[in-house]
């Protein structure tokens, strides 16, 4: 699955051709929710039709042993807390997960369905959170109430019949960035950190002057460089001008961290974070793993309803924890 840990993948700047089973999906969403510039509108009305367009594929959801809410102690207030127990639990340990969005929309509904799918693949009992949004709620708020969840989640792990030392991260895009700055604020505290961090097709900086960014994040490939620089404002607020290094974690110290597996949807404006990341990771000692997904776009987890890919690109995912975790 690795392409070697001393080669990086080199991004062709030519056009991509998307997985075809994207495209229709992504016609089905367009059918579902017409276009909109969430840019110019209202947060609130911006979100609801971001979370619409995220939950038509939420349908046909994997059975799963136990679902269970939890409402947990956050330093804003209440944070949800979900718990996925697949029918068939093989790991000794579990899965934190952080969902994506741009730290502006989703939610633990918007990705039930490949939650679902991953705890099922995984073995593993999965805790999902949502989180504070953006711009509303800026750095460090969503940060902040990701360190809540996993505070109760190691405390009541257990009550899951989960070893609360064989916890994995995960997280997609804005998630993953939450995943991977979480466990820099734990090892600084020196605190428990998880066994490892999977990290799928993540935003780990705000500066868009990478390969991938030009080549497609002009439009067509869907997440635009625009539309990233402006989750990136709303993310930090007044601190964009000099952006904090718990918010930017490609920036930060990144030795004694666990091992790091980093998805790359290849048709992606961010898929260079990921990149630069997997080498200033090796650089600092970290095990790292890269998978380029081919003809993947932005935010195709999503599609495991109808897209081979995605499943596939789960059950990647899923052995990658399992190994980790079991």
């Amino acid at each position: 699955m690795s392409p070697g840990a001393g080669r990086m993948l080199v991004l062709r700047t030519m056009e991509v051709p998307i997985d075809p089973e994207i495209l229709v999906a992504r016609a089905l969403q367009a059918a579902a929710v017409p276009a909109f510039d969430m840019m110019t509108m209202p947060p609130a009305e911006a979100r609801a039709l971001l979370n619409q367009a995220a939950a038509v594929f939420n349908d046909g959801l994997p059975d799963m042993a136990r679902v269970e809410d939890h409402r947990v102690d956050g330093p804003g207030g209440p944070v949800r807390l979900r718990v996925y127990t697949p029918q068939d639990v093989s790991a000794q340990g579990g899965i934190f997960y952080l969902h994506g969005g741009g730290w502006f929309a989703c939610d633990v509904d918007t990705h039930d369905r490949m939650l679902r799918l991953l705890a099922q693949q995984s073995g593993a009992v999965l805790f999902s959170a949502d989180y504070r949004l953006s711009p509303e709620h800026p750095f460090p708020a969503p940060l902040d109430d990701a360190a809540a969840a996993w505070d109760w989640i190691e405390h009541h792990a257990a009550e899951h019949d989960v070893d609360p030392a064989r916890i994995a991260f995960a997280g997609d895009s804005a998630g993953a960035n939450l995943a991977l700055s979480l466990a820099i604020r734990l090892r600084d505290a020196g605190w428990t950190m998880p066994l490892g961090c999977a990290l799928l097709y993540g935003c780990f900086a705000p500066a868009l002057d990478t390969d991938s960014a030009r080549t497609f994040g002009a439009g067509g490939y869907g997440l635009t460089a625009e539309r990233m620089a402006w989750y990136w404002r709303n993310y930090l607020g007044a601190a964009q001008d000099v952006p904090p290094v718990g918010a930017t974690p490609l920036y930060a110290d990144l030795a004694g961290l666990p091992p790091i597996f980093l998805g790359i949807a290849e048709a992606d404006t961010v898929a260079d974070d990921s990149r630069l990341l997997a080498e200033k990771l090796r650089a600092a000692g970290v095990p790292v793993e890269l998978l380029l997904w081919p003809g993947a776009v932005h935010g195709f987890l999503q599609m495991t309803r109808d897209v081979a890919l995605a499943r596939r690109a789960v059950g990647d995912v899923a052995e990658v924890i399992a190994n980790w975790v079991g």
